[in-house]
């Protein structure tokens, strides 16, 4: 495994993301004490360690599919391929899913896939009063989605190559409806969903970077600093973030899902003919990387994510994204756990956790600590 492969959670588009303009971005206020003081160090040790977990993201360089199609008699919305943002573009795609799902104004519709974006168009039609039914081969807790570290960033989710300038121009919109719709959860408890301090560290000063996905509106308190930054690093940048807890989210979404008459049945497909054979004329894939298969999409591939859960802090109220000789190493706080990362390897398929990047990571982020307290 080497650096190029081992990217690291959020910073693995770091490019992408920008950090926006410098020019853009009042300087951060310089203060003679660290104004860091205050933050209490991440207890990171094997003995704190409750478990490691491993997901497949389901990653389309083009960006994520979102169309409607006809197969036979029925009509396929598509909704999947959100790689590293899953979570992060729920609302705003799944909108337009819904859109596309109600025009043909049947009263049945199927979604196939119980991840977010399964759940939340499966919420949007339901509250519409569509008779919806998710068929999955599991649900929450079991999904890829609840494995997501589910930082509110859009990120690792297309190749700036290969994207295209009209999927740029698509995207925005969708960056700032979800953004928008995820305003409505923050502090209620049942969604855990909550503001962050979130921190994004770099080796040295950006003098020309991007706008950040969305707008630059989307991140309060959005600021950059060259001195008196976590952990001593010569550039940061910082703003107020979202973090939303998939834990807490997913089973919440699921069940305003099912409040609104929404019917789940365990199925699983192993071809379109499978999911062509369903009663509903109206089917919404949101089956992420399943979607290869079923579909033949062949320029999807599951982007390998390794991420470790610690015995929860609730005096830490700060995230951080930094860099290290490997790669890049995260951590986000959540009220259960504490959560470090994590990989991103290419189109590696094994979701057993990896012993030795588990020690690698509780050691990464107690050096990291070790320099708050120094």
């Amino acid at each position: 495994m080497n650096r190029r492969d081992l990217l690291i959670g959020a910073g693995y588009s770091l490019g992408m993301l920008g950090l926006a303009s410098c020019s853009a971005i009042p300087k951060a206020t310089i203060n003679k004490q660290s104004r860091y003081s205050h933050y209490k160090p991440l207890l990171s040790s094997m003995d704190r360690v409750t478990h490691s977990v491993v997901g497949l993201r389901p990653f389309r360089p083009q960006g994520y599919r979102l169309e409607s199609e006809q197969l036979e008699n029925k009509t396929i919305v598509h909704n999947y391929g959100h790689g590293g943002g899953g979570i992060t573009l729920s609302w705003g795609t799944s909108i337009i899913a819904a859109q596309f799902a109600s025009k043909p104004m049947s009263r049945d519709i199927a979604v196939l896939g119980s991840g977010v974006m399964g759940l939340t168009t499966a919420l949007l039609l339901a509250q519409q009063g569509f008779k919806v039914t998710i068929y999955a081969k599991d649900f929450p807790p079991n999904t890829t989605s609840n494995i997501a570290a589910a930082l509110w960033l859009p990120s690792s989710y297309f190749d700036r190559k290969v994207a295209t300038s009209q999927f740029l121009t698509r995207d925005k919109p969708i960056i700032r409806g979800s953004f928008s719709r995820f305003l409505t959860y923050v502090n209620r408890p049942r969604y855990g969903v909550y503001w962050n301090n979130y921190h994004l560290l770099l080796p040295e000063e950006r003098n020309s970077i991007r706008t950040l996905p969305g707008g630059n509106d989307l991140y309060p308190e959005l600021t950059t600093s060259t001195e008196d930054n976590l952990f001593g690093y010569p550039y940061q940048s910082y703003m107020k973030a979202l973090i939303i807890d998939p834990m807490l989210y997913l089973p919440a979404i699921l069940e305003d899902a099912q409040l609104a008459g929404t019917k789940l049945k365990y199925s699983q497909f192993k071809s379109v003919d499978d999911v062509l054979s369903l009663k509903e004329s109206v089917i919404v894939n949101c089956t992420g990387l399943g979607a290869s298969a079923l579909f033949s999409d062949n320029s999807m591939y599951p982007i390998q994510g390794q991420l470790t859960h610690l015995l929860p802090q609730p005096e830490i109220n700060y995230s951080y994204v930094v860099p290290t000789p490997e790669g890049y190493l995260y951590m986000f706080p959540r009220k259960g756990s504490i959560v470090i990362g994590g990989t991103a390897i290419k189109r590696a398929y094994d979701t057993k956790p990896n012993d030795q990047l588990t020690l690698n990571m509780v050691r990464g982020h107690a050096d990291l600590a070790k320099k708050l307290i120094s």
